[in-house]
C-alpha cells in the first residue's frame, strides 16, 4: 500500500513515515535508572539485580534495605553488603542476589548520625506503606502481551478520554447484570478490563482511548490531583499492579484500541501533599540532595506550587525519557498527550515567557527515542502559546529545523477556540462560516494544519474561561440552563461533531459526556453518566448519532494520509451551509464523499449541491434519519447528477428536497 501513495512535500513528522520501508518497533531500550535484572537462575526467575540511583556529588551513604536485611536494622557489616558504590558518571550501583520479584525496598541514607529514607525515584510501584516494589517484568509469573499493537498511521485517530475511575464509576446504571467496583472485589484495571466497557467503546466507533495520568501521583481521589506525578515510572497504586495494567492495555489491542495516556514531565510536587498516607515532605524525588543541599531532580516553582525538572541536567532529561520510554516499552503504550507543553518550553506563568534554556532539548530528545523505539509512536503535545512559527514548530520534522519538536499533532487547534469563542455562545448570524475555510487554508496560528480536533475536551468541560463556552460539559455549555436552547443546543453538538470528523486532518477526541447530553462539570463529577443511554431518549438518539459518524470515519479518505485531498468546496454564507469533498488517493479505493453542514436551524428547500464527477452517489449518512430513528428506502439513498444550472466551477449538481435545521448529509461517490 505504502508505495501507491502519491509523492508529496513533508510538511509534518508523520507525513515522513508514509515513505519508511521499516516502521516495526526496535529493540528494548537499556535503563540507567532503577533496577535492572543482570542473570536469571535456570527457572527464568531474577537472580542477581542492580540497583541504580543517580547521585553525583552526594555525601551520604546510600543503603538499600528491605525484609532481606531487616529494613537497615541489622549489623553494621551486614548493612555494609548493601552500600551502593559510585561509578564515574554520577550514578550509585549495588548488585544483589536477595531481591526477588514483588520484594520491597527503600533506600536509607546515613550521614553521621542523620537517617533519612528515600524511594527509588524510578520505582515500578509503591505499595499501601508506601514501600518500592521490584518488578520483574520477564519474571515467568508476570503478564505477557498476546496481541499486537494497532497501526496507528493508516486510520482516522479517533480518540474517547476518559479520567481512568470516571470511565466505569457509573458503568453498572447501563449495565444491569454488572456489579459496581466496590462489588466486584476486582481492582479497577481488572474491572475496566472485564467489566465490558471496552467492548461498547469499540462498537461505538472509537479506536483510541486517550487516559489522564496513570502514573503515581499524590493521594486523593479529584482527578486534578492525578496530574501531580511524583514517580512518574510507577503506575498508581490504588488501581491495580503492572499485571493488571498490562493485561488491560493488552485487550484493548485485543480489540483493537489503541491506548494514550497523559504524560507528566513538566513539573512535580514537594510540598502539602501525602504519598501512601505520608507527607509529601519525607517523600518523592525531591528528597534526593546533592552537595550543599541541592536538589538534584527539581528546578523552580510553578505557579501550582509545584516545581520544575531540572532540564538543564542531561541525566535528568535522560530520566523523564526513560520514565516514557518505559510506558512504551513494558506495557505497549501506543502514544502520549505531553502536558503543559509551553511551560517546558518557556518561562511565564502562562509558559508565554522567554524560552526556557534546554526545555525545547529536553522535549527534542524524548520524542526523538520515543521514535527510535516505536515510528508509529503517538506524539500529541498540549499547547496554548501560539504566535510566529511556533505550532508550525510543534509538528514539523525533527530534522527540519533545529527548533522543530516533530510531534504528531497539537491540543488547543484555532478551531477549538472558535468554537468556543464564537460558535457556541453566539447565534449563526453573528459569525461569518468562513472562518471554518480560513483556519482550513492555515492562515491563522502558525501555518500549522496537524491538531487534535476537539470542540469540547476535559479542560473546556472543567474550566470556566471568561467569554468562552466552557467550564461545564458541552450541552450545559449550550443550554445556559434555558430548556428552549435544547433543540439548537443538539444541533449545534451535530454541526461541531462533523466539522471534527469530516472536515479536520483525520485526528478528533470527543468525551462520551458530550454525546450523553451530560450535564453538570469535569471539575466536580468526572464520571461517564453512561445510564443516560436508558434513561434519555435524545442522548439515545446523540450517540447513535456519534457512533454512525465513526463508523464513517473508518474509510480511508476520512485518514490524515488524505487530508492532502480535502476540499471546502462551497461555502455558501447567505444559507450558512457548508459542503466538504473527502476523497482517497492513498489506498485504491477510488471513492470520495460530499458532506453537507447546515450550521444553521433554517430549512433549505430543493438545495443543490456542486459536483465534479457525473452519476450516482449514494446516501450513507443522513443526520435526520438518525433523529428519527427511521430508515430511508432503498430509493431515497440514491442521487443522480445532472447538468448544473446554478455553479460556475461546477459541471453537475445534485439536488436535495429538503435540508432541515442542523442537517448533516453525506454521499459517496464510489470509483468506476
Amino acid at each position: 500500500m505504502v508505495s501507491k501513495i502519491p509523492l508529496r512535500s513533508i510538511h509534518y513528522q508523520w507525513e515522513s513515515l508514509l515513505y519508511r520501508d521499516d516502521l516495526s518497533t526496535k529493540k528494548p531500550p537499556e535503563y540507567l535508572f532503577g533496577s535492572s535484572v543482570l542473570s536469571r537462575n535456570k527457572n527464568g526467575q531474577a537472580e542477581n539485580v542492580r540497583f541504580s540511583v543517580y547521585f553525583p556529588g552526594g555525601h551520604e551513604n546510600i543503603f538499600l534495605i528491605g525484609e532481606f536485611n531487616n529494613w537497615g536494622d541489622c549489623t553494621k557489616e551486614k548493612l555494609n553488603s548493601f552500600l551502593l558504590t559510585p561509578a564515574n558518571d554520577g550514578f550509585l550501583h549495588l548488585t544483589t542476589n536477595l531481591c526477588k520479584h514483588k520484594d520491597s525496598y527503600l533506600f536509607l541514607s546515613v550521614n553521621g548520625s542523620h537517617k533519612q529514607i528515600l524511594r527509588d525515584p524510578a520505582a515500578k510501584l509503591l505499595n499501601g506503606e508506601g514501600n518500592c516494589i521490584f518488578w520483574d517484568f520477564e519474571d515467568p509469573t508476570t503478564y505477557k502481551k498476546k496481541y499486537s499493537q494497532p497501526n496507528t498511521l493508516h486510520q482516522t485517530t479517533n480518540i474517547l478520554q476518559t479520567d481512568v475511575p470516571g470511565l466505569v464509576a457509573r458503568w453498572f446504571e447501563y449495565d444491569s447484570s454488572a456489579k459496581t467496583l466496590a462489588e466486584s472485589n476486582l481492582d479497577l484495571f481488572t474491572y475496566i478490563r472485564t467489566c465490558g466497557v471496552l467492548e461498547k467503546i469499540k462498537d461505538l466507533g472509537f479506536n483510541t482511548i486517550q487516559f489522564l495520568p496513570l502514573a503515581q501521583s499524590i493521594d486523593g481521589d479529584n482527578w486534578k490531583f492525578r496530574y501531580l506525578v511524583a514517580f512518574p515510572f510507577a503506575i498508581q497504586k490504588n488501581w491495580g499492579d503492572p499485571d493488571s495494567f498490562h493485561a488491560l492495555i493488552d485487550h484493548c489491542h485485543k480489540l483493537g484500541l489503541g491506548v494514550i495516556i497523559d504524560l507528566i514531565i513538566s513539573h512535580c510536587p514537594f510540598k502539602d501533599y501525602q504519598v501512601c498516607g505520608i507527607k509529601g515532605e519525607d517523600v518523592g524525588v525531591h528528597l534526593w540532595k546533592a552537595k550543599e543541599n541541592h536538589e538534584l531532580f527539581l528546578d523552580e516553582i510553578t505557579p501550582w506550587g509545584t516545581k520544575r525538572f531540572r532540564y538543564g541536567d542531561p541525566m535528568i532529561r535522560n530520566y523523564l525519557t526513560e520514565s516514557a520510554l518505559f510506558f512504551a516499552e513494558k506495557y505497549d503504550i501506543d502514544g502520549f498527550r505531553i502536558d503543559n507543553v509551553d511551560g517546558i518550553l518557556r518561562f511565564g506563568p502562562s509558559g508565554d515567557g522567554e524560552e526556557r534554556p534546554h526545555g525545547r532539548l529536553m522535549l527534542r530528545e524524548l520524542i526523538s527515542s520515543l521514535y527510535e523505539y516505536n515510528p508509529l509512536i503517538l506524539i500529541h503535545l498540549e499547547s496554548h502559546y501560539f504566535y510566529g512559527d511556533n505550532a508550525k514548530l510543534l509538528v514539523a520534522p525533527l530534522s527540519s529545523d533545529p527548533r522543530a519538536l516533530g510531534a504528531t499533532a497539537y491540543n488547543s487547534s484555532r478551531l477549538t477556540y472558535f468554537f468556543h469563542t464564537s460558535f457556541m455562545p453566539k447565534t449563526i448570524e453573528e459569525i461569518s462560516i468562513w472562518r471554518f475555510e480560513h483556519i482550513r487554508e492555515e492562515k491563522e496560528w502558525g501555518k500549522s494544519n496537524s491538531t487534535i480536533a476537539d470542540f469540547h475536551n476535559h479542560d473546556a468541560a472543567a474550566g470556566l474561561i471568561e467569554q468562552r463556552a466552557t467550564g461545564s460539559y458541552a450541552y450545559d455549555a449550550l443550554i445556559l440552563k434555558n430548556p428552549d436552547l435544547d433543540f439548537h443546543a443538539r444541533g449545534k453538538i451535530r454541526v461541531m461533531e462533523s466539522i471534527i470528523s469530516f472536515g479536520c486532518e483525520g485526528r478528533l477526541l470527543d468525551l462520551l459526556q458530550t454525546s450523553l447530553l451530560q450535564k453538570g462539570t469535569f471539575e466536580h463529577d468526572s464520571s461517564i453518566h453512561w445510564g443516560l443511554l436508558e434513561t434519555n431518549a435524545n442522548s439515545k438518539i446523540t450517540v447513535l448519532y456519534k457512533q454512525k459518524l465513526n463508523k464513517l470515519l473508518e474509510h480511508a479518505a476520512f485518514w490524515p494520509e488524505n487530508t492532502l485531498y480535502r476540499k471546502y468546496v462551497n461555502i455558501d454564507e447567505g444559507n450558512k451551509i457548508i459542503v466538504i469533498k473527502r476523497s482517497d488517493k492513498t489506498q485504491d479505493t477510488k471513492t470520495s464523499f460530499y458532506i453537507l453542514i447546515n450550521t444553521s436551524s433554517k430549512v433549505h428547500n430543493n438545495y443543490a449541491i456542486g459536483v465534479e464527477d457525473e452519476g450516482r452517489y449514494d446516501l450513507v449518512f443522513n443526520s435526520e434519519t438518525i433523529n428519527s430513528l427511521a430508515e430511508q428506502s432503498e430509493e431515497e439513498k440514491i442521487f443522480k447528477s445532472t447538468k448544473s444550472t446554478q455553479f460556475e466551477f461546477f459541471s453537475k449538481e445534485i439536488r436535495i428536497n429538503t435540508i432541515q435545521p442542523y442537517q448533516v448529509v453525506v454521499l459517496k461517490r464510489s470509483g468506476q
